[in-house]
């Protein structure tokens, strides 16, 4: 009779945590790519909350001011719907990534992508901003249209250094990130001789 019992234990033990007992240990680079995935979700939570602030600021300030401060509050609002789905469709992306269907060179060119889509980002930011110093200075000159130019300047100078900061940190923090988590993986794969090909290709 106990060993009778003493089988069931085993077989509900088998059963209950044999995921656990029996599964591989995790991959380094898919558990470093949901990691980054993790990034990149918290950062379009970021954006969208920055974009949400904007879009209802800007619509009680075009109601209730007047003058380059109504057209401000006006140019924040549209800049941030685009911010918002630039958000939406991050996030969903972000949060429906696999990292287990990704092999280590896939990995490796997703992040690459990104980094390189960030300085293109920080390079467009800084021109926002001076088109924005451009258009402040249309303002002095302009007779009919003063207000609108000098708010849409002052606008595209606010969201330009929000994005410069946003796609700034982003950049960084994911490079730090790899630079703990992903390249020690590529060195003790050239170390090894095992994916030595790869890594020379990148």
């Amino acid at each position: 009779m106990k060993k009778h019992w003493f089988a069931i234990l085993i077989v509900f033990t088998v059963l209950l945590f044999g995921n656990s007992l029996f599964a591989a240990s995790p991959d380094p680079f898919q558990q470093y790519e949901f990691q980054r995935q993790e990034i990149n979700r918290s950062a379009m939570l970021v954006l969208g909350s920055w974009a949400v602030g904007n879009i209802l600021v800007g619509t009680y300030g075009h109601f209730n001011t007047s003058g380059q401060a109504r057209e401000f509050h006006q140019f924040n609002f549209m800049w941030n719907v685009v911010n918002l789905g630039i958000a939406a469709f991050g996030y969903y992306q972000a949060a429906n990534a696999d990292p287990m269907a990704l092999g280590h060179a896939d990995i490796l060119r997703e992040y690459n992508t990104l980094q390189n889509i960030l300085l293109l980002n920080v390079g467009l930011n800084v021109s926002y901003m001076a088109t924005g110093l451009y258009l402040r200075e249309r303002s002095k000159n302009s007779v009919n249209h003063a207000d609108r130019l000098k708010g849409y300047g002052n606008s595209l100078l606010l969201q330009g250094a929000f994005l410069f900061l946003f796609d700034t940190s982003l950049f960084f923090i994911h490079r730090n990130y790899a630079g703990l988590h992903l390249y020690p993986q590529l060195e003790s794969l050239a170390a090894g001789g095992a994916g030595l090909g790869m890594v020379l290709r990148f």
